[in-house]
């Protein structure tokens, strides 16, 4: 008996150690690394009430319906992205980033769920330890991870749409993989909306979908396979948000010169930043193909296609990089998991141990690297504002350091266009002015300083003094602050 409680015992360690711990583990990393991410850039902006990008932002927004005109003065005037403009601008009404740190790590783990569901076919089939595997991928695969991911607004822009995107084409994986699914006709006749937030959520995204969309019902006309209410009543909402979103944009067409110039750029950019993705997308498709004579599936085919069609979206605007890139390096995931899936189920399990032994090698250093300039990243941008909050008392008209010096693409506020020192700058009215408005001052410029901040030595002569002086946190802000130089 004794023995049988212990074997008890290890076996439910083992299963709280493979199944519980490979979850809470990146939920509680990406809440943490949300607290450690300070309103920035964009996000000053959206908590004005907004009639143009150029201003003037002199009025915090103070009311549901605030949110509403801001979001269709945002439309009229800058871009179509109604639903990630709605959820910035109503984030930042509430004025406390609590809030969207907790809604932001649901939805991240939505988004992850998502992800695995759609690799898979199913929920039951998602592991804690390929979460985690989601989760590192996402990290490695990201150029711009924070901007992406934990920026408040490059969130809602990329991240919430995102996920309304997985989760619109849930049942359309479904009925790929089951052709007697059938959805109830309530939910079916509901399935407008999500079609019509899918459509309406980011120029690059929804085309990709569109071309997936398009290559699923030309795959049902060649099986002729009857249309279900759920599809009709989807695409018709997705076709209407597309529309909507599309809509807002003017001048896009390059001439014809430039179409073919943007094209060589886009392309070449995707393939040296993708080389090694591609390679093993590539390298694993091979493999079941002609070594293993398997048949890929129709979802690995949809996704990758959906990859290269939010590729050519960026031909218009001639850029692919950065934070852009998010929805296609999402759907190469997809693909490359889709593989891994199905070749895991043909090689030895060592090799697949072995895989995941080197991945985590890479991954931590990565990490490390990635969680310290987020970390250093915090305490600047709150040194800085305690500061600011501080001069406020018998100065309106203040000067701070600039820009917060970041260099890992981990950090949300990496590549943050700061507070700006010259008034001719065209974003010098648009950001600077609406900090302004959120610190209730009545100007805000910036002094140019080095990149070197001597961080680690303020906290080291924080700790020397703290107990001798009694210091408090404030103390060591300053600190920070101060040997900004």
């Amino acid at each position: 008996m004794k023995n049988c409680s212990k074997d008890a015992k290890q076996s439910m360690s083992a299963v709280i150690f493979l199944t519980v711990l490979p979850v809470l583990i990146p939920v509680i990393v990406f809440f943490a690394f949300n607290m450690l991410t300070s309103f920035c850039r964009d996000d000053f902006v959206v908590s004005c009430f907004f009639t143009t990008w150029y201003g003037p932002f002199t009025a915090l927004l103070s009311s549901f319906s605030d949110v509403i005109i801001s979001t269709y003065n945002y439309y009229q005037t800058w871009n179509g992205r109604v639903v990630a403009n709605f959820i910035s601008f109503l984030f930042m009404l509430f004025k406390d980033k609590n809030i969207f740190n907790v809604c932001n790590t649901i939805v991240y783990c939505i988004f992850v769920l998502m992800i695995g569901f759609h690799v898979t076919g199913s929920f039951k089939k998602i592991s804690g330890l390929f979460i985690m595997f989601i989760s590192i991928l996402l990290w490695f695969v990201l150029p711009s991870y924070g901007q992406n991911m934990l920026w408040l607004t490059g969130s809602c822009n990329y991240l919430w749409t995102g996920t309304i995107i997985l989760l619109f084409l849930i049942p359309f994986r479904k009925k790929i993989e089951n052709l007697s699914y059938k959805p109830h006709i309530v939910v079916s006749l509901l399935w407008i909306v999500p079609g019509i937030l899918a459509g309406w959520s980011m120029e690059n995204s929804a085309s990709g979908v569109f071309i997936l969309l398009l290559a699923y019902f030309i795959l049902k006309k060649r099986e002729k396979e009857p249309v279900m209410v759920f599809e009709i009543f989807g695409s018709i909402g997705f076709m209407m948000g597309f529309f909507m979103l599309i809509y807002a944009r003017h001048n896009l067409f390059p001439g014809f010169w430039g179409l073919i110039k943007n094209a060589v750029m886009v392309g070449f950019s995707f393939i040296i930043q993708d080389a090694l993705l591609l390679a093993v997308i590539i390298f694993l498709a091979i493999e079941l193909i002609y070594f293993e004579k398997k048949q890929i599936t129709k979802t690995t085919y949809g996704f990758f296609l959906a990859a290269l069609a939010s590729v050519a979206a960026m031909i218009m605007p001639g850029y692919f990089h950065g934070r852009a890139v998010f929805i296609t390096q999402i759907f190469l995931i997809i693909t490359l998991l889709s593989l891994v899936i199905q070749i895991k189920k043909i090689i030895p399990r060592r090799y697949v141990v072995a895989v995941g032994v080197i991945l985590m090698i890479i991954f931590l250093p990565s990490f490390y690297a990635g969680s310290t300039e987020i970390v250093k990243g915090f305490l600047m941008v709150q040194a800085r504002e305690r500061y600011i909050l501080s001069e406020k008392k018998g100065n309106l008209r203040i000067k701070v350091k600039s820009p917060i010096p970041v260099s890992d693409t981990h950090s949300g506020i990496y590549g943050n266009i700061d507070i700006l020192d010259d008034p001719a700058d065209p974003g010098y009215i648009t950001f600077n002015g609406a900090k302004v408005t959120w610190y209730g001052i009545e100007s805000l410029d910036g002094i140019p300083a080095s990149e070197e901040t001597g961080i680690k030595i303020s906290i080291k002569e924080f700790l020397n003094r703290r107990k001798t002086e009694k210091l408090n946190i404030d103390d060591l802000f300053a600190m920070i602050y101060e040997g900004w130089k």
